[in-house]
């Protein structure tokens, strides 16, 4: 008899541990990672129509997004207060747990997949797939201290059930969980700084098939100079060297992604171009009449890394406006003797100092003086002629000895192709970019 009761026992223990295994299996596999079916469970409204998108090109480039093997966890997904196809995030499941998050922002006609390891989402969506019992408090704009100016974030509340228990008894308790995602800046999405990841189209969105925004600055620079605009503004530009004062244009992209095209105004009483950028401005352009160098001035090398400073800044500072990759950023120089670009390889660069008036115009004497070797003056004419060799030397070393800036790359333009400008070994190196 009490083989029996104990046999009874035995049965009825891992019976026990069998229904509490199955209850533990549910809540961590309510939804099939490997499904192409989305059958929401959130407690919010969501933006179906950009998820079932999302999941689309997800599913068409798995094995060139997904870094490791947590899948995601679709059903949950959450495009926190947006319904205009633009935002998502959704928990990355392995070994039935949360081990991180996916970040999808769509900037025009592309949408990237950012990794998220965040340890507040990561524990958020933990709760949230694992709670029996879940109630809606509010999904929002977040607006506080710690959003840091940041108008776009957005909080998603949610009260879940804690039973006091796992034995399924009513002792418990509600917590409200909370999380607050914020535009993902431009890298890899754990704050690692881990470069501008690729792009894939948007469902018709009208690109292309393949991943685009190659990180080769070469690359970039191709994709900016054969642009039509670009290269009606060189034309219009090479016509403006012999007047006595510089012209200049600014290039936007739109939200769209189409180009508008601006010219620039000279400043009051001045030979200079007003070079003003804006939040979505990807190339300046400007010329230098006869009289100047055919090469870029110290006050144009300022600008330029103070526009990069200004656009690292913005990018982190979230806007209503998709934000530009830094090596989107073009400066392009027209002369008599040659065009020039400046393109920036992406990485963080910091700002120059501040100079003082005295600062600067010394600064442009030391510019002169290393670059006085590449001039020549006829003797009888008086008319001024530069060996060009030596004066992109003399300039990379300037820029070298007296402005160095991180990132800072010079290219040579013409109508044939680009190729980058460097010093080895003191010496001037040309080397042609890939046609």
């Amino acid at each position: 008899m009490m083989r029996k009761l104990i046999s009874w026992l035995s049965f009825m223990m891992a019976f026990c541990l069998l229904l509490l295994s199955c209850v533990h299996d549910e809540m961590y596999t309510a939804s099939d990672p490997a499904s192409k079916e989305y059958h929401s469970k959130s407690v919010f409204k969501e933006d179906e129509k950009y998820i079932k998108n999302v999941m689309q090109i997800y599913f068409e480039h798995e094995a060139e997004i997904k870094k490791g093997n947590a899948v995601p966890l679709w059903d949950y997904a959450m495009t926190m207060g947006n319904f205009d196809e633009s935002f998502l995030i959704v928990p990355l499941a392995e070994g039935g747990k949360v081990a991180a998050c996916l970040q999808v922002p769509r900037n025009g006609d592309h949408v990237r997949f950012l990794e998220d390891h965040d340890l507040e989402h990561i524990k958020f969506f933990q709760r949230y797939i694992t709670s029996k019992e879940r109630k809606a408090v509010k999904s929002e704009p977040y607006s506080s201290a710690e959003s840091k100016g940041m108008a776009e974030c957005k909080i998603s509340a949610v009260s879940m059930w804690y039973p006091a228990d796992e034995y399924g008894s009513n002792a418990g308790h509600w917590e409200t969980n909370y999380i607050v995602t914020c535009p993902p800046e431009s890298t890899d999405g754990d704050g690692n700084g881990g470069g501008e990841q690729p792009t894939y189209p948007y469902p018709g969105g009208g690109g292309s098939t393949s991943p685009q925004n190659p990180k080769n600055p070469c690359e970039k620079l191709k994709k900016q100079t054969t642009n039509a605009t670009f290269k009606d503004n060189i034309v219009t530009l090479e016509s403006k060297t012999g007047d006595n004062h510089e012209s200049g244009y600014r290039i936007n992209k739109n939200p769209d992604g189409s180009l508008q095209n601006q010219l620039l105004e000279n400043k009051p009483g001045t030979q200079e171009v007003n070079l003003k950028a804006f939040s979505n401005t990807i190339t300046l352009m400007h010329s230098h009449y006869d009289g100047l160098y055919p090469i870029f001035s110290p006050g144009d090398i300022l600008l330029f890394n103070q526009w990069i400073v200004w656009a690292q800044n913005w990018n982190s500072v979230a806007t209503n406006n998709p934000k530009i990759p830094l090596n989107d950023l073009t400066f392009t120089l027209v002369t008599s003797n040659g065009n020039y670009s400046f393109n920036f390889d992406g990485t963080d660069v910091t700002a120059l100092p501040n100079y003082t008036a005295e600062e600067f115009k010394n600064l442009n004497v030391k510019y002169g003086s290393m670059l006085s070797d590449a001039v020549s003056v006829g003797n009888v004419s008086g008319n001024v002629s530069y060996d060009m060799e030596k004066l992109e030397a003399g300039f990379l070393k300037f820029m070298s000895d007296k402005m160095n800036m991180t990132g800072l790359k010079l290219y040579k333009t013409t109508t044939s192709g680009n190729s980058e400008l460097s010093l080895k070994n003191g010496n001037r190196k040309e080397t042609d970019c890939p046609n």
